[in-house]
């Protein structure tokens, strides 16, 4: 080594050492300003309003404002792609159901969130239901089944989303339920239509349908949980009926930019866990949302994702669906 290498290396040594405290009193000193948190939907419907909701009471507990943005657009990917080319500081984030960006769905600007995003916690589970008609004389995915196959070919299916239509064909291939999918732009014209009994069944979550649910007008015959949920505890899953082998719905989940520190994720993470365990935050949760409040690790939330994309990737295959 010469001379001038020598003097360089002294040079630059000590200051690559003084790099390590100052990275990690800045992630100890975190956050220090307002958090961002960007949603692919528009304000309202369930994922706004989840993300809204826990915002709200997870700043507090950060001692800073947590910001949510919207942008919507193209299956999520408009925000899914901002999030991931943000700075990975731990001040901006995604949040949402990532399988909707996934490039099993989506053809253009896809973000496959296993590989490519840091996964922070999930946030919201929302099983999907089946949810009949009134002229529909089933109660179970059973009666449903044996409904269909009487009437090959005449089981309209209200089709809302590449999601719900893999979900339901993975129950017909277990089941044998005959259906005929209808599209429809979302849960509201769907809703609507089931109601005028024009359609004769939809797969999605409940929180749109459950005041026509309570009333009669509308039969839920099973959900796609693990477990039964407390707002249905009379419908069973299909895990129970034998209707399905996995459990599944609309994941929503809190995801950094990859490279954002472990520290900060690890503090995220334990913050929304010990969020969803307190009972006034369950109970506003609960009320706005239907569904319990959820809190994982980041281990977990890519757990669940991953098995997700793996049951979808081979319906996808086996059905032919091409990404739109």
């Amino acid at each position: 080594m010469n001379r001038i290498a020598r003097a360089l290396s002294c040079l630059l040594t000590p200051l690559t050492i003084g790099l390590v405290p100052m990275a990690a009193a800045a992630q100890n000193n975190y956050p220090n300003r307002p958090i961002r948190i960007i949603v692919g939907v528009a304000p309202g419907g369930l994922i706004d309003v989840s993300a809204r909701l826990t915002a709200l009471h997870l700043g507090p507990r950060l001692g800073q404002t947590i910001i949510i943005e919207n942008r919507p657009g193209a299956n999520t990917t408009i925000a899914a792609n901002a999030v991931l080319k943000a700075e990975p500081d731990g001040y901006t984030f995604f949040y949402g159901g990532a399988m909707s960006a996934s490039p099993i769905f989506v053809k253009n600007g896809a973000v496959d969130f296993v590989t490519q995003m840091k996964p922070v916690s999930l946030v919201l589970s929302a099983p999907f239901y089946l949810v009949v008609s009134s002229k529909v004389p089933a109660g179970t995915i059973q009666e449903l089944t044996s409904f269909s196959k009487q009437h090959q070919g005449k089981l309209n299916l209200a089709d809302i989303s590449p999601a719900s239509t893999m979900v339901m064909h993975a129950i017909a291939e277990r089941t044998g339920l005959d259906f005929t999918p209808i599209p429809y732009k979302g849960s509201a014209p769907a809703l609507n239509a089931l109601l005028a009994a024009e359609v004769d069944v939809v797969i999605d979550t409940v929180p749109n349908y459950m005041p026509h649910i309570k009333a009669g007008k509308l039969r839920a015959v099973m959900s796609t949980g693990r477990t039964r949920m407390p707002v249905l505890p009379d419908v069973s899953t299909g895990i129970e009926a034998k209707a399905i082998d996995f459990s599944t719905g609309s994941l929503f989940g809190l995801w950094g930019p990859p490279g954002t520190p472990d520290a900060i994720v690890k503090r995220l993470s334990e913050e929304i866990a010990a969020l969803a365990r307190t009972p006034d935050f369950v109970a506003k949760f609960r009320a706005a949302t239907q569904v319990e409040p959820v809190g994982s690790t980041p281990a977990e939330l890519l757990k669940v994702i991953e098995s997700d994309k793996a049951l979808y990737g081979r319906v996808a295959k086996r059905i032919g669906y091409e990404p739109q």
